[in-house]
Formats: C-alpha cells, sequence, structure tokens
C-alpha cells in the first residue's frame, strides 16, 4: 500500500514538473503572442498614450510598477 501511495505521489510530481519549461531572455520576443497586444499600430498606441492623460484627468500608470495607490 505505502509503495503504491509513493509511485502515485512520484507520477503526480513528475507530471506536474513537465509542463515546466525555461526561456531564454533572448527568446521571449520571438514567443510573444501579437493577439496579446492592445493595437498592432505603433503610431495609434503612441497617439492613444499622449492623448489619455488629457481625456481620463490623470497623469501616470502607464508603465513602471507602483503600489496600487496612483501615486
Amino acid at each position: 500500500m505505502k509503495a503504491a501511495f509513493f509511485l502515485l505521489s512520484l507520477t503526480i510530481a513528475l507530471l506536474a514538473l513537465s509542463g515546466c519549461a525555461r526561456v531564454h531572455q533572448k527568446d521571449r520576443e520571438f514567443l510573444s503572442d501579437p493577439i496579446m497586444q492592445r493595437s498592432t499600430d505603433p503610431m495609434a498606441d503612441g497617439m492613444e498614450s499622449h492623448n489619455l492623460p488629457r481625456r481620463e484627468g490623470a497623469v501616470g500608470g502607464s508603465s513602471g510598477s507602483g503600489g496600487g495607490c496612483g501615486c
């Protein structure tokens, strides 16, 4: 009984670890999916980021990390 439990837990652990893959930083750009981008037009993205603070009445939050409080 203990051997079967050990074998089952070992199999589950190996299956869980088999889905992990290390991707080098230089290869990540090729794996990023274009469908995850908000827009495929860089000109439109630049215009949107330029006009967004005026339309929303707030500045910042489009890049970098923050605490979530807007400061």
